[in-house]
């Protein structure tokens, strides 16, 4: 097995380039629904972890079950029209 360094300046290159990608393929489609987990009605056994806030701009859902499985988080989400949507 290879293993592949970044070094410090290709690292966020890299996320940048990961993250136009994301940008331009969500955009490629007329009809979007965009759901964030942080939202979600029922967190199930994921933890809403708000320390990087300041960081990221938003919390994000953490499954601390310390090496055990945890609850599934589950919402419930509207379409406006019928369709075939990926998650």
């Amino acid at each position: 097995m290879k293993r592949i360094m970044f070094e410090k300046t290709q690292a966020p290159f890299s996320f940048v380039g990961l993250t136009l990608c994301i940008i331009f393929a969500a955009a490629s489609h007329a009809d979007t629904v965009f759901v964030e987990a942080e939202q979600f009605e029922d967190h199930g056994g994921w933890v809403l972890d708000q320390q990087f806030m300041d960081l990221m701009g938003s919390p994000f859902l953490l499954a601390h079950g310390m090496a055990t499985p945890v609850q599934n988080t589950t919402t419930k989400v509207k379409f406006e029209s019928p369709g075939t949507y990926r998650v």
